[in-house]
């Protein structure tokens, strides 16, 4: 049991027997997993499960584009911890003084039978192979320190705002959408930076909203998405944008914003903008992996995992046995996706129940040579653009349906919250 208290202020220390950094989609999908396998089967000791997000609500990524040029929609894509079905907390470590008043009031330190679950509102700063240190949003008592007996890391990547939102409560991330909002309809002239998913998908959003603004999708390479999809897919998903109003600018590297908003490209012309989003760049949050831990972090950012997604390097085959990394940040041949997220969460959590109850790991990763590729776009006027094993299609109507709320409600209900 735990010594804390049903609701703390600052950054304690913790000690847990599982630690989850990040909960977003495969953090929650863990963590939801793990509270189904303890519930079916009660071990014998109450097992004290932490997690650590600094935002608290499930933010549905997909849905980000669409939600900051309408405040209407955005209402729908942030999900509080408290309206989450069946997922309660024992305790809650956090300086929010709104997330302390929402989702305080329904934390009690008996909510969990099997199980005992603390939520801290915070950024993990490092992990070792038996402890993480931590912060709170506010940076409130500094650090603390949680030990543990098993760790997930799930701690995604960061893209440029907006498309990573910096608000860390439903309160402040639906300000955040607003102003944006309020923002992109001031202006008249609206670059977009690197036709990757998230720019296409933000281009093509914002010219629909906003019809009457020049909208210019600017990218160095002559097809795109980048992803290794068929050629078809990629014109598709361009004469969609196209057919909308976007103007697609390729072959064209930026150099640098100036001054006065316009763009410097490498060549040295200059193209006149009035706002610029920048979606041509991610960082994997592997800097938290410090010590002997950083050698499995590869040369592309991401992380080292074996067929199980604990740590191991291909090189001297050195297992980190109680530390597992899942979604965006693992080496793995696939094309990321809220789906594999929530895949790669239900695996940690099977194999980590197997090596509790039986000492082993019950659940590897699928052949990915056998796994067909495929991908989903919202590009020019909503329109959808699927392939799926070499088949593209046009607003398919399995996906137009699913598009309604951006997936929300199917990740909700494969995440079981």
């Amino acid at each position: 049991m735990s010594s804390l208290s049903a609701l703390t202020k600052s950054a304690t220390p913790i000690s847990t027997n599982i630690l989850i950094v990040g909960g977003s989609y495969s953090g929650l999908s863990a963590l939801v997993a793990l509270k189904n396998h303890f519930q079916q089967r009660p071990p014998s000791l109450r097992i004290s499960i932490t997690l650590i997000e600094p935002k608290a609500g499930l933010l549905n990524v997909l849905g980000v584009p669409r939600a900051i040029v309408d405040p209407e929609f955005a209402k729908t894509q942030f999900v509080p911890l408290q309206d989450l079905h069946d997922l309660y907390f024992d305790h809650l470590v956090s300086d929010d003084e709104y997330v302390l008043r929402e989702l305080g009031a329904k934390v009690n330190s008996d909510n969990n039978k099997e199980i005992e679950v603390t939520y801290a509102q915070g950024s993990v700063t490092s992990v070792s192979t038996k402890s993480a240190e931590y912060t709170l949003n506010n940076k409130s008592g500094g650090s603390a320190s949680i030990s543990f007996d098993y760790c997930v890391v799930a701690a995604g990547r960061n893209r440029s705002w907006p498309t990573s939102p910096d608000a860390y409560n439903y309160e402040s991330y639906l300000k955040e959408m607003a102003n944006f909002n309020a923002q992109a309809k001031s202006v008249n002239k609206i670059a977009v930076v690197g036709a990757g998913a998230v720019g296409i998908e933000i281009a093509g959003d914002i010219k629909t909203k906003h019809p009457d603004k020049e909208v210019m999708l600017i990218h160095p390479h002559k097809r795109f998405p980048p992803e290794p999809l068929t050629d078809a897919f990629k014109d598709v998903t361009r004469e969609s944008l196209e057919r909308a109003g976007v103007k697609v600018m390729i072959g064209l590297r930026v150099k640098r914003e100036l001054e006065n908003n316009n763009l410097e490209l490498v060549n040295g012309d200059i193209i006149e903008a009035d706002f610029t989003y920048w979606c041509n760049a991610f960082k994997n949050n592997t800097n938290i992996l410090t010590g002997d831990l950083a050698k499995y972090v590869s040369p592309k950012n991401n992380v080292y995992v074996n067929e199980y997604c604990q740590l191991y390097h291909p090189e001297d085959k050195s297992i980190v046995d109680n530390i597992f990394c899942i979604g965006d940040m693992v080496e793995l041949d696939i094309i990321k996706s809220a789906g594999w997220a929530l895949y790669m969460g239900r695996q940690a959590a099977n194999n980590l129940v197997g090596l509790l109850f039986e000492k082993k790991l019950v659940e590897p990763f699928p052949d990915l040579t056998q796994m067909p590729r495929g991908m989903v776009l919202v590009a020019g006027n909503e329109e959808i653009v699927s392939e799926l094993m070499g088949e593209v299609e046009l607003n398919h109507k399995g996906y137009v349906e699913e598009y309604k709320d951006y997936c929300l409600g199917k990740v909700r209900a494969t995440l079981g919250a």
